[in-house]
Formats: C-alpha cells, structure tokens, sequence
C-alpha cells in the first residue's frame, strides 16, 4: 500500500488531469497555492486535514476520494508469484488468480488434477455460480447423478449448491480453469 501522501498526490494529479486544469488554475479554484498543490501532487508534502479539505470542497469530491487506492486499468498476475494450495493428497492443486472481491463477486482459479485422482467439492452456499474450462486433458465432471466428460476448450456451467467432483481417469495431468460467480 502506498503512503497516504502519495496517494493524495496521485489521486489530485488524476482528477486535476481529467478535469483539464493548470495547477494555476486548480489554485483558484480550491484556494490552495500552487506551490502547495504541486508538492501536494509530488508527493513531497503530507497536506493537512484543512488542506485536503478544501481540495475536496473545491473539487466537489469527497474527502476519501483522494485516499484511495487508484484503479489499475489492468492486472498481471504470473502463475510464479501465486502460492499454490493443494489438497491433502497432493494430487489437486489450485492457484488463485483473482481472489473474491465484494465490489466483482467472483473469483479466478488455475486447476491441476494429477492422473488418475479426483476431487471432491461440497456443496457451495445458496446462489454461487460455478464456471469451468478444461484447458489440457479429459476431466469428468461430477454434478449429484448427472456425470459430464469434457475436452480441452470444453466447458460447464452449474449452480454449485450441490457437492460435486472433478475427476481424472486419465494416465497425465489435466488443468482447467474455474470461476465462482457470488450472486449475493
């Protein structure tokens, strides 16, 4: 997380940016000197709570706004930089790529099922969305009675209220790609 400081910079110097001012201009607007606000943007300077206060106010922001962490327009994760979590016996492995998060309510998991294993999921609360892709191999999918086959590029939707089982009956590993959509 980055300091409070460089937060406030970051967000002020966004927003003054999209807003198509000088800082001349948001000086005027905000009553803040020039000399302040283009520390305030550096970073170089921890503004007091006055200060961000009228920032805001003459933003027409909210106090917080400047505090947030920004939005990245786009996220790498390397598979490298994920711990991997298995399942007792080793032979079930997943990574997840994008943990859940209130504000996107599903989360991205890589699967490996090692030959000739399966594994074993209970039932998920009331509402969640299962989605899964194979991407290398033959995985059979086990829903209550109902047992589906699928391919590399195959794939499956199902509520996943129910306890399920993913199963390899094959010699070499097979790897899919699961999300859970939160429907709450």
């Amino acid at each position: 997380m980055k300091e409070v400081n460089e937060l406030i910079g970051i967000n002020l110097k966004k927003m003054r940016e999209e807003r198509g001012y000088s800082i001349g201009k948001l000086s005027e607007i905000v009553q803040v000197s020039k000399s302040m606000l283009s520390q305030i943007e550096k970073g170089e300077t921890n503004p007091s709570v006055g200060t961000i206060w009228k920032i805001a106010n003459g933003l027409r922001i909210s106090f917080t706004s400047l505090l947030n962490e920004p939005t990245e327009t786009f996220k790498v994760v390397r598979k490298s930089q994920i711990k991997r979590l298995t399942q007792e016996d080793e032979k079930y492995a997943i990574y997840p790529y994008f943990p859940y998060s209130s504000d996107k309510k599903f989360e991205m998991y890589s699967v490996e099922l090692e030959a000739d294993s399966e594994h074993y999921s209970e039932a998920h609360v009331k509402g969640v969305e299962e989605y899964f892709m194979v991407t290398k191999g033959e995985i059979q999918v086990q829903i209550g009675v109902e047992e589906i086959t699928l391919n590399t590029g195959d794939a499956i939707n199902f509520l996943a209220e129910k306890e399920h089982r993913y199963i390899n009956q094959n010699n070499e590993i097979s790897t899919g790609v699961i999300i859970l959509y939160y429907n709450d």
